[in-house]
């Protein structure tokens, strides 16, 4: 029995019964390629036994890779001690305690306070009730808009979804009224008069009028990826961080650093908002790669000042009234104990800036396809923008598929990138070698070699 007859089941049971996230759900049809069966270090099997390598790390995620033996020994452990522990009032476990202690000991100075969920999108909308709650308890119940750069991500929850990026996925479902966007720092988007630091003073004057337009007092915060990453791995030009958080404060603006994919090694440091751009937040989401997703984990830091605010009542009704069924869950948090302790013996941040930096330089060798617009990316993380003309960036209509038929035949010699509009999207495992990613490169120059004959031949170029 071939090994695709051994899953035949399971891939019927998907075709009938799962909802697929993210997907064209007429068109959506697993097959035996689809469905992973088996993982080891950069790598995924499916269904017909052919070894994949996962340069997408599953979503930005699978930091330290598949198969890790000690994530397995510890979740396996923590299970059999005590398999749920709530955290709700007064009670505790010590997996989220001692985690809580060790990521609040990575952070920036005055980022002491720590609150564990299970997703990006909740880490997020924890940071936005959390101002709000601040400000409720100050008597300052009129700041309640959120301001949110447009091409970012933060969610698929309610409210995370609204802080998202317009478009189709807005027109899919409602979104809350309390969110404005302002302009997305999309370097290679920009107007050429717009060159250099006029993009910059573009972008800051573009806040300081929202500002202005919905006044500052009606304001709670702003958040903001430090490198905006299922927008296109957009990486904001030098110095757009610092001012904007000046312009914040300037206004008693509150900063949240998304850093659910920046964080935890993608470009080399667990929290690289400051380390890397000088971006002093108000509070911090993390997520991803903070248990390397072997269990569902995330975290909203939270700083002293607002701490100090929200724990100041003794009210028993004005509580934090805040929380889920698996805030703080041990196996979870045991979990993401064990992948810093992996990371932090392998030194994976160091990893990642030695390799990083070759590997981003190797995909700057794709210019030489006609078909690429723009390389971007810092550390383990990048897109290859592809455009019709070069000259005036125009796009191929979505049609043609392009950026499809790009991952089709990458998928074709063993590669799994991520096709997102006009981007060839890459987050590979942190464990990624220079060889590897200097495979990955090459597989991508084929595919490009590959795409633009069969464009030429159908005469879309």
């Amino acid at each position: 029995m071939s090994r695709e007859k051994d899953y035949e089941s399971a891939i019927g049971h998907d075709r009938s019964h799962v909802i697929h996230p993210f997907s064209q759900l007429a068109t959506t049809e697993v097959t035996a390629n689809d469905m992973y069966v088996g993982g080891d270090g950069c790598y995924l099997e499916d269904a017909r036994g052919n070894r994949l390598f996962d340069a997408n790390a599953g979503l930005w995620c699978v930091n330290i890779g598949y198969g890790r033996a000690e994530m397995v020994e510890a979740i396996a452990e923590q299970t059999a001690r005590m398999s749920y522990g709530q955290i709700f009032a007064g009670n505790a476990n010590l997996p989220s305690a001692e985690l809580a202690g060790r990521i609040a000991d990575l952070a920036p100075d005055g980022l002491n306070k720590v609150f564990f969920s299970t997703g990006g999108s909740i880490a997020n909308e924890t940071a936005v009730r959390t101002a709000h709650h601040y400000f409720r308890l100050q008597g300052r119940d009129s700041k309640r808009f959120v301001l949110s750069v447009d091409q970012s991500y933060h969610g698929s929850t309610y409210l995370a979804a609204s802080l998202t990026f317009s478009g189709n996925y807005h027109e899919t479902f409602h979104v809350v009224d309390v969110v404005h966007k302002i302009a997305a720092p999309y370097t290679y988007r920009a107007p050429e008069a717009l060159a250099g630091d006029r993009f910059v003073d573009y972008l800051v004057d573009d806040l300081e009028r929202t500002i202005t337009r919905l006044g500052a007092d009606n304001i709670a915060c702003f958040i903001l990826e430090p490198v905006l990453g299922a927008g296109g791995v957009i990486v904001p030009p030098d110095g757009y961080h610092a001012r904007m958080v000046e312009v914040c404060r300037a206004n008693d603006i509150f900063v949240i650093a998304d850093e659910v994919v920046t964080g935890f090694g993608r470009l080399g440091h667990f929290m690289a908002a400051e380390a890397v751009f000088g971006m002093e937040a108000d509070m911090i989401t993390l997520g991803k790669g903070i248990s390397s997703a072997y269990q569902p984990l995330a975290a909203t830091l939270v700083s002293d000042r607002i701490h100090d605010v929200i724990s100041s009542s003794k009210d028993p009704d004005q509580i934090y009234a805040h929380g889920f069924t698996h805030s703080g869950h041990p196996v979870c948090c045991a979990a993401g104990l064990a992948n810093l302790d992996i990371m932090e013996r392998e030194d994976i941040c160091g990893h990642v800036t030695r390799v990083g930096a070759g590997f981003q330089a190797r995909l700057r060798d794709l210019y030489d396809s006609d078909l690429v617009g723009d390389v971007r990316g810092m550390g383990f993380m990048a897109a290859v923008e592809l455009v019709q003309d070069r000259d005036t960036k125009a796009v191929f209509p979505s049609e043609v598929g392009i950026s499809g038929r790009v991952e089709a035949y990458c998928r074709s010699q063993g590669l799994i990138v991520r096709p997102l509009r006009q981007h060839i999207i890459l987050s590979p495992p942190l464990v990624m070698t220079a060889g590897q990613g200097d495979w990955v490169v090459d597989v991508i120059r084929g595919g490009l070699e590959r795409v633009e004959s069969d464009l030429r031949a159908e005469g879309l170029l």
